[in-house]
């Protein structure tokens, strides 16, 4: 069985390829990668010559750059057209603050109805003026039995490979990359024969906002998850020593956000009542996002002479390079995140997809919405409605805290629920509504479905 698997995106990158998602087809099946040309930006610091593809081959495929304007012009006008509800309301939010006043004004004015229907038409006589061929020449090529496109729902392959394919009748699969992709992005043409999802929640937006036929979604869990199946490289004892923690204090993990918050403020807040003895016996780690900056004006963080708090070490290069100016992607190794949250006892983050991995691993979780920053964490303020962050507010279990103040009046309820092995199992139990648990790897899984798909 032959099959390609289209990769355009460096956070693809990490969770498909880097996570060995497909090594076990890989090992049972020829399979190629076509990658998007590394010189796109959106493959970020990502080069395919030294990814560990488990004995698959790989090719670069660029994009048509007129192509491209013109499906980033669809995908814009869709997106501000009116419809009801909270969540695409926060969408037009989103990608009207995305253009210029001049291209506010514009897709505005083109998303209105009649207008986007003519638009629209017109689009797509346009691009069937200007083929795809480097696509349709691949195809030829490899003549794959199977299309794989693991996606953010929004990317640059994306509406050419399910148009491609459907009209090839070439069976193609799409693996949504994360947890708000159905509610945010949608950026497909047509539908394609089947979409992976996360679990309940996805599976749920995918039938709102997608209008995905119910019969191709399948609940699929999540590839990147898949780390956790394995135990830490180290234990309790090795990692305290690791960081120079007394191995009898709990460990508060504080996980920074990509939302623009204050996390130093938030770390120097922290420290402070550990110091006084209102949050005792507790060392606070911090982990940066991986292309999160540190929050505000993160360059502080790097320099402080911290007293209780210690920096996770897989990511002090990326607080360097923070510091030196140099706000380029980090792609850590998901190991290392294995690593750190088999070891805390408690989390408290902005709005950070780490939540859902450490409730997932019965640790107590806090959701930090410090709403008292809002007017300079524009990101924040964006997310904050997202209905896919819905399941998270409304969780039994999760704590969660809408000021700085709420948050740190918080913290030493947080740290001792690590100590109620009941309410923590609760806690896991509730996150298979957003990552539905399987016994069977999701790698071999996905081979089985493969094979299924070609023999139909």
């Amino acid at each position: 069985m032959k099959v390609l698997v289209f990769i355009d995106a460096d956070l693809v990158v990490r969770h498909f390829v880097m996570s060995a998602a497909f090594a076990d087809l890989a090992a049972r099946h020829d399979v190629e990668f076509v990658f998007l040309d590394p010189s796109n930006q959106r493959m970020g610091p990502v080069e395919p010559e030294t990814l560990d593809l488990h004995g698959a081959d790989y090719e670069l495929l660029d994009v048509e750059p007129k192509r491209a304007r013109l499906w980033s012009e669809l995908f814009t006008v869709d997106r501000l057209r009116l419809r009801p509800g909270r969540q695409f309301r926060a969408v037009r939010h989103i990608y009207r603050n995305a253009q210029s006043w001049k291209g506010r004004l514009l897709y505005q004015t083109l998303a209105l109805p009649g207008l986007r229907q003519l638009f629209t038409w017109f689009q797509y006589h346009r691009l069937d003026a200007h083929p795809n061929r480097a696509l349709e020449t691949l195809l030829d090529r490899h003549q794959p039995d199977l299309v794989v496109h693991p996606t953010v729902l929004n990317g640059l392959f994306i509406n050419d490979v399910v148009q491609t394919c459907r009209r090839r009748g070439l069976p193609h699969v799409l693996v949504m990359n994360s947890w708000d992709n159905p509610s945010s992005k949608q950026a497909v043409v047509g539908h394609p024969d089947l979409l992976l999802v996360w679990g309940e929640q996805t599976e749920e937006h995918a039938l709102r906002y997608m209008n995905m036929p119910i019969d191709r979604i399948r609940r699929f869990g999540a590839a990147q998850f898949e780390v956790y199946r394995e135990p830490p490289r180290l234990d309790r004892a090795a990692f305290c020593a690791a960081y120079d923690i007394d191995p009898a204090k709990r460990i508060l993990l504080y996980a920074g956000s990509s939302k623009e918050t204050d996390e130093f403020s938030h770390l120097k807040a922290i420290e402070a009542m550990i110091e006084s003895g209102t949050l005792p016996d507790t060392v606070l780690l911090y982990r940066p996002h991986p292309w999160g900056n540190g929050g505000q004006d993160g360059h502080r963080i790097i320099d402080e002479p911290w007293r209780h708090v210690r920096l996770e070490r897989s990511m002090r290069g990326y607080l360097e390079q923070v510091k030196a100016g140099n706000l380029e992607k980090s792609l850590p190794d998901y190991r290392e995140t294995r690593d750190l949250l088999c070891h805390i006892d408690a989390l408290v983050s902005p709005l950070s997809t780490i939540i859902v991995e450490a409730a997932r691993l019965g640790h107590p979780v806090l959701c930090f919405l410090p709403e008292d920053e809002l007017q300079e964490a524009e990101h924040l303020r964006i997310a904050m409605p997202s209905v896919h962050f819905d399941a998270l507010y409304d969780m039994p279990g999760v704590m969660v805290a809408r000021s700085r103040q709420a948050m740190l009046d918080a913290l030493p309820s947080l740290v001792a629920l690590s100590g109620d092995d009941a309410a923590c199992e609760r806690l896991r139990r509730a996150t298979d509504v957003i990552v539905e648990p399987f016994d069977e790897p999701w790698g071999r899984r996905f081979t089985n479905l493969a094979e299924e798909l070609v023999a139909a």
